[in-house]
């Protein structure tokens, strides 16, 4: 396993979450900074990927406000409930707090990547 850190594609998001190798507090100045500075350029796309996510909606429920076919009723609600909730998890991680620690701080484990993974569905 690496000792850095990476950021990997969740496919059920639409972007790139970070995933850390070790303790917030075990990472350097140096790779904290390079860390928060990607995340913040990832970050900053999350609103265009929930605008892209709530037109889907917005087109799913004209579907099926005109839609007869109950069992297509059903697989259009369940695809908007899907959406809200990756929107619900996108809104999660937009609010992420970033910050640099130095190894004389308290060594609360928090980092970017471990404030969120918990709340991520697979």
């Amino acid at each position: 396993m690496s000792t850095a850190f990476e950021f990997v594609y969740n496919e059920r998001l639409g972007i790139e979450i970070p995933v850390q190798h070790r303790e917030w507090h075990e990472y350097s100045r140096a790779e904290q900074e390079a860390m928060i500075e990607r995340w913040e350029m990832l970050r900053s796309r999350i609103p265009d990927r929930v605008k892209q996510l709530e037109e889907v909606i917005e087109d799913r429920q004209l579907k099926i406000a005109v839609e007869d076919d109950w069992d297509r009723v059903v697989a259009l609600y369940e695809d908007v409930f899907a959406m809200a909730s990756v929107i619900n998890d996108l809104n999660n991680w937009m609010r992420v707090e970033t910050y640099t620690s130095s190894e004389d701080e308290a060594e609360d484990g928090h980092g970017i990547a471990e404030e969120h993974t918990s709340r991520e569905k697979d």
